[in-house]
């Protein structure tokens, strides 16, 4: 290897190990700060942990898949993992298209909202709870005729349902207690809005669905399943825990396609 071919290698290994380390410290990241590890982080972590290694090894991993391709009973291995990659790729991209296309641009004025929970941490929101009671406010003050059913139950390490949170914080914050309604039993997303449907009632052709930004795509999904109209108010997310938070939701994405249509 010459000296520019070798100054090529070394500048396309070191910037694609940093891409990848800072990648890595980004999914890594929640789990210090907040104890957050789940799917998003552990797969986040996992692949760009692979690409810090193809970033360092690349020539190599060349060279062992040309060998591969050279034997012919591995042909149609190697094209299988192919295709199941780029598959997977198509899958990606489209939740992640899906995900992204959920946040409604315009919302019929004083629609009736339905807030989905999140942690509580005893008594108190956690960050992404806490983001998604701010936009529940914003959308009742801008819709001052809306009335809004709170969704969440109580879950491990929760001293009061995410519902009962939601509502002190946003009657604290000035919310008047006869527009907000509790739904405390759900525990998942399709409760959330199954739930929520049988107090807002079969009149109500529309719902907004106000969630976090990554998680609106699902809402809408069970609520258009309910026979509803429905817009996504969003609430914006942490950058710290974005990463993490989306490709969560990615992965249930995909897993909700799954098992709906297979």
């Amino acid at each position: 290897m010459d000296k520019t071919n070798f100054m090529g290698y070394y500048m396309v290994s070191a910037g694609g190990f940093l891409i990848g380390t800072i990648l890595f410290a980004w999914f890594f990241l929640p789990a210090v700060l907040k104890g957050m590890l789940n799917a998003g982080s552990i797969t986040g972590m996992l692949l760009s942990a692979a690409f810090m290694f193809y970033s360092i090894r690349y020539r190599q991993i060349h060279s062992f898949f040309l060998c591969l391709w050279g034997k012919k009973p591995m042909r149609i291995v190697f094209l299988l993992l192919v295709i199941l990659m780029l598959i997977g790729m198509i899958l990606v991209a489209a939740a992640s298209a899906a995900i992204i296309g959920a946040t409604s641009k315009t919302i019929p004025h004083n629609t009736p909202a339905v807030v989905l929970g999140c942690a509580v941490k005893g008594t108190r929101p956690s960050k992404v709870l806490q983001e998604r009671i701010d936009a529940a406010y914003d959308y009742l003050q801008e819709n001052p005729q809306a009335i809004c059913v709170l969704s969440g139950g109580k879950g491990v390490g929760e001293d009061i349902s995410e519902a009962a949170c939601m509502y002190e914080n946003l009657q604290k914050a000035g919310i008047q207690s006869q527009r907000l309604y509790q739904e405390a039993e759900s525990v998942n997303t399709r409760e959330n809005l199954e739930n929520s449907a049988k107090i807002l009632g079969d009149s109500q052709a529309a719902v907004t669905v106000i969630s976090s930004e990554f998680h609106l795509y699902r809402g809408r999904w069970w609520a258009d399943r309910l026979g509803y109209e429905s817009y996504g108010y969003a609430a914006r997310t942490d950058w710290k825990y974005f990463p993490t938070l989306f490709l969560r939701e990615v992965i249930a994405v995909v897993h909700l396609w799954f098992t709906t249509w297979i």
